[in-house]
């Protein structure tokens, strides 16, 4: 298109009078065909809106940088130059201001045109990207924009479709519209709405600024935006309310993004899926999940588009706050009903369910996943191979991992450090390291986790020498040594009883490492202290950290309190505890569980239920564990009832009693004689799905054989054989 680009021609046209100089001018002086190279023959303005931009019709610039004659002659062409020439009338404009800037301000007067700029904008049309680097250009050299050249580009923008450049724009704007005194955003609103009937495209525009404000935090402003197109009779794209949602959900204003939803939705935008999405996460992350249910059933009332996200988000949402079971079955359903949500939702049911301990609802999960057709990848491999190792499934973890490596998916250090993890926590340390060696033969990267596994396993051994090789390789593959690594090999040194190497170890680590020792160092220093029965040194080690600034932490407190427990010492072992609270620290479980140990062993059973329910009062709750040393101790002291009421509360809480708690009562019964209660208890826990093992067996067979119950006892002996449970020889029975 070729440039019509003469500003001279508008001027005479219509006399000088309207333009003379030195006066300021309302657009609603400007001539009709000014206006209309403009693109505003709609607008008009109060008699007392008036622009600093215009002196006898030519931009003010920065206030007191002008052109001369000259300059404003090159800003000329002809009619008959291609648009092309623009790229060269760019460059002179920017000549010349850069000219204007090293000069003297009092050498130059105003001569750049900003209707000759629009002009050149408007001309522009069909390549956008020139007109917004013309228009940046200008703003690089010290142009100062204002309205007219806004909204030209603006308009040039939303017609061909650029949002992102939208976006950039007004985001500039925004920022910096306060150091332009040419500018008011106001004003530049007003254009907009004033043209948005005639040319909707021009919602873009509004889209882009409401995006701009909610980025810098301007969620007012934004919002107000909102309300202001409603009053206007139109409205924004969901898209930028999305935006907008999403930026008040970063900044951590919760019920405000909730607010701004409720409201677009009463004005009559409708959020899409997208939008219910980012709802649900932000509810689930704030563990609202009664809100979010709601939400979830407002999606499935009305046919929402992109609907498929907001299904997922909710069942991510779900497994997120330890409720992947109810994830899981929103999943089937929403399989059911065709509405296929991906394989991203399983992969949170399985991880959700694993993390929850529930193994076999993960592998059903699974199974379904492949049976849709969907490929499981590594995360949803490593998710249930994790939790068959923390399961002590370790052979379940090693086919599943053959499994996948055969299905084409590598293994990683993820999935090998599990199942390190697990033959460590099985005892199984020679296995540990020749799983280990295996791997690295193969080729397969083992990380800093990997490593310390293995020298873990090592020292276990005795193997410390060898672990220490580790660390050389380490090394020498210019992996990075942390504290845990030194960790570990100190508490090797101390498990040997070498405490001089540990001592020199740690030195090594402070002075070549510069690794700086943390409360969870010292912790397992004075806990290796206390394990060789040091005591001395243990304390000396905890006064010292104290001294160096480190605060000992609970798990600090808890093995010096562990230890005296140990030793009956249960005078000093409150001593400690009371240090530990005096300095507002809040016991766990652990120590309870320490302190209760102390009272249980030396029979002290009043003092432990004060205990137990002072416990319970603080609003903790006591673990298996807990409960079965309770059970065991009035066992103990023959008080059956009471350790019957406490199988009762804990079940009552949900909280199912292991092998080894019904062992316990099903010994006591046996040893007084009550052979039907005790197979009562068996049978209990046979129906909760508690396996019975060795020890199980022997305290029933015992209470059958004492008596003289040979026919129960031998049908007992025909169960334990189908189930692969045997003595290892004759004599082992007839001690019972």
């Amino acid at each position: 298109m070729a440039l019509s680009c003469h500003i001279s021609d508008f001027l005479s046209s219509n006399g000088s009078d309207d333009f003379s100089a030195g006066e300021y001018y309302s657009f609603k002086r400007v001539p009709q065909n000014v206006k209309h190279v403009l693109g505003y023959s709609r607008r008009v303005l109060q008699p007392t809106a008036t622009y600093c931009v215009f002196k006898g019709g030519t931009a003010y610039f920065n206030g007191a940088l002008s052109f001369s004659q000259i300059a404003l002659g090159q800003l000329n062409c002809s009619s008959s130059h291609p648009i092309n020439d623009c790229e060269q009338q760019t460059s002179t404009i920017v000549s010349v201001i850069n000219s204007c800037n090293s000069n003297n301000a009092d050498s130059c007067t105003p001569d750049i045109d900003t209707f000759r700029i629009v002009e050149i904008l408007n001309n522009m049309k069909k390549d956008t990207k020139l007109a917004f680097s013309f228009f940046s250009q200008l703003k690089e050299a010290g142009f100062q924009h204002n309205v007219y050249t806004y909204s030209a580009l603006i308009t040039n923008l939303c017609h061909s479709g650029f949002q992102k450049k939208l976006d950039e724009l007004f985001l500039d704007l925004v920022v910096t519209y306060k150091e332009n005194q040419c500018l008011q955003i106001s004003e530049l609103l007003q254009t907009l709405t004033e043209e948005v009937e005639f040319d909707q495209s021009l919602v873009r525009a509004y889209d882009a600024l409401i995006k701009a404000y909610a980025s810098v935090g301007m969620f007012d402003e934004a919002i107000d935006l909102v309300f202001y197109m409603n009053r206007c009779g139109f409205a924004p794209h969901i898209f930028a309310c999305n935006y907008l949602i999403q930026c008040l959900i970063k900044q951590d204003k919760v019920d405000m993004a909730m607010a701004a939803f409720k409201q677009l939705k009463r004005i009559g935008v409708r959020p899409n899926g997208y939008t219910y999405a980012i709802i649900m996460k932000m509810l689930c992350k704030k563990g609202r999940l009664e809100e979010t249910l709601d939400v979830f059933l407002e999606i499935e009332e009305g046919g929402v588009a992109h609907s498929t996200i907001a299904y997922r988000a909710y069942i991510e949402g779900l497994c997120t706050n330890q409720r992947s079971a109810l994830g899981y079955h929103v999943l089937q359903a929403c399989q059911g009903a065709s509405r296929p949500v991906g394989k991203h939702a399983y992969a949170a049911v399985i991880h959700g369910l694993c993390k929850e301990m529930k193994i076999k609802e993960a592998e059903k999960a699974f199974l379904d996943m492949e049976t849709q057709g969907l490929v499981p990848n590594a995360h949803v491999y490593i998710a249930l191979i994790h939790g068959y190792c923390n399961s002590g499934q370790l052979q379940k973890a090693l086919s599943l991992c053959s499994y996948m490596m055969s299905n084409g998916v590598k293994a990683n250090s993820l999935i090998i450090s599990s199942i390190l993890q697990c033959l460590c926590k099985m005892g199984m340390h020679s296995e540990v390291v020749n799983q280990f060696t295996d791997h690295k033969d193969s080729g397969i990267y083992l990380d800093e986790v990997c490593y310390n596994i293995v020298m873990d396993a090592l020292c276990k051994l005795g193997k410390v020498e060898q672990a220490v090789n580790l660390v050389e390789e380490m090394k020498a593959k210019k992996m990075v040594l942390d504290i845990f690594h030194y960790t570990t090999l100190i508490n090797g040194y101390y498990l040997q009883g070498k405490i001089e190497d540990g001592l020199n170890l740690m030195d090594e680590m402070k002075e070549k490492s510069g690794l700086t020792p943390d409360v969870a160092f010292y912790t397992m220093m004075i806990s290796n202290y206390c394990k060789i029965n040091c005591l001395s040194k243990a304390y000396d080690l905890f006064h010292y950290m104290k001294k160096k600034g480190i605060e000992p932490d609970v798990t600090c407190y808890n093995v010096l309190i562990g230890l005296h427990c140990k030793a009956e010492h249960l005078h000093e072992a409150f001593a400690v505890f009371d240090e530990m609270t005096a300095k507002g620290l809040e016991p766990d479980i652990v120590t309870y569980t320490a302190l209760l140990s102390g009272y249980c062993t030396k029979g002290e059973m009043e003092k432990a239920r004060l205990l137990f329910d002072g416990l319970i009062k603080k609003g903790l709750t006591p673990d298996v564990n807990f409960y079965t040393m309770m059970i065991n101790s009035y066992c103990k002291v023959n008080c059956i009832r009471e350790a019957y009421d406490l199988l009762h509360d804990m079940k009552s809480k949900g909280i199912e009693p292991d092998v080894i708690c019904y062992t316990i009562l099903i010994d006591t019964n046996c040893k007084m004689g009550n052979l039907k209660e005790a197979t009562a208890v068996f049978h209990e826990m046979a129906e909760s799905g508690v396996e019975p093992d060795l020890v199980t067996y022997r305290a029933l067979l015992s209470g059958f054989y004492n008596k003289g119950d040979d026919e129960n006892a031998s049908i007992l002996i025909q169960e334990m054989s189908s189930k692969g449970i045997l003595f290892h020889n004759d004599s082992q029975i007839s001690s019972l």
